[in-house]
């Protein structure tokens, strides 16, 4: 709690955020866009990780746990660029 005073004629409570006050997220429609670019990003961390253990694998990885290993690394760092990106 504040310890300064109220000034008269100010709101107690906060103002709902947005214009569609009281309507929840479920009662939206998706974007097709947004699951449309969520596929892609899919797509792409899918091929990221099956392209990498591949490479691993034919440059002579030990094992395919090694070359998985290799593929999860990757598989994290495209991840962490794909939530970054603007």
């Amino acid at each position: 709690m504040s310890r300064r005073k109220r000034r008269p004629g100010t709101a107690t409570e906060p103002a709902a955020s947005g214009p569609e006050e009281g309507r929840s997220a479920a009662g939206r429609t998706p974007d097709p866009r947004s699951s449309r670019r969520l596929l892609i990003d899919l797509g792409i961390l899918t091929a990221v990780f099956a392209a990498t253990v591949g490479i691993a694998e034919l440059a002579g990885a030990a094992n395919l746990g090694v070359a998985i290993g290799i593929g999860q690394v990757t598989f994290a760092l495209v991840l962490v660029a794909l939530l970054l990106r603007a």
